[in-house]
């Protein structure tokens, strides 16, 4: 099987699917990951509440290998594989109870414009969690691992994230009305957190 940073990264989603969990009550509802990619996330989340998940990728191979990798997990949630972009999702308005996007904002086109569509597709009472990070429950020696490979990931791609201070502008541009931006720590994660 070919290595990538997904494989690199799948321990850390259970991780960040029971903080989700342990931070926002979770336990029914739709929840919405966009950017799914193999659908890690809504799969770990499946796992541990009883939440309909709705996979969210623009790229029908990653939906492809997302709906596999749900049927090998063995979990009897709903679930939903839907090619949308996230700058025009394709759910009615107040339809979500948890949406969550880990690291696809890096790539969004108007991450500005992508941030007001989620909060119009959010249910009030809901919360969206949007950005990268590794989350709070991964072991140090496995999050110096991981920020390791992706500097040198990034290196070799000529890719560099936003600050902290960039993401937080790139935030209030979206002019969302309840908001909160997240750092795991200086230099690393980020994420803003989405009321409704």
């Amino acid at each position: 099987m070919k290595k990538t940073f997904y494989n690199l990264l799948q321990p850390i989603y259970p991780l960040l699917a029971q903080q989700f969990v342990d931070d926002y009550g979770l336990q029914s509802g739709r929840c919405i990951d966009i950017g799914a990619g193999p659908g890690f996330i809504g799969i770990e989340l499946a796992k541990i509440t009883d939440m309909e998940i709705y996979f969210v990728d623009t790229v029908d191979e990653q939906l492809k290998l997302a709906q596999a990798n749900f049927l090998a997990s063995g979990s009897e949630n709903k679930a939903h594989f839907i090619n949308s972009d996230v700058h025009q999702l394709a759910f009615e308005d107040n339809f979500g109870d948890f949406i969550v996007s880990r690291g696809s904002i890096w790539f969004w086109r108007e991450p500005r414009e992508a941030l007001k569509e989620i909060y119009r597709v959010l249910k009030p009472g809901g919360t969206a969690l949007i950005g990268g990070g590794l989350g709070r429950y991964v072991p140090e020696t496995m999050r110096k691992r991981l920020m390791e490979a992706n500097q040198k990931r990034l290196a070799e791609r000529g890719e560099k994230r936003p600050t902290l201070a960039e993401f937080q502008l790139m935030v209030e541009e979206a002019h969302l009305p309840h908001y909160l931006v997240i750092s795991e720590e200086p230099g690393v994660g980020r994420w803003v957190e989405i009321k409704k």
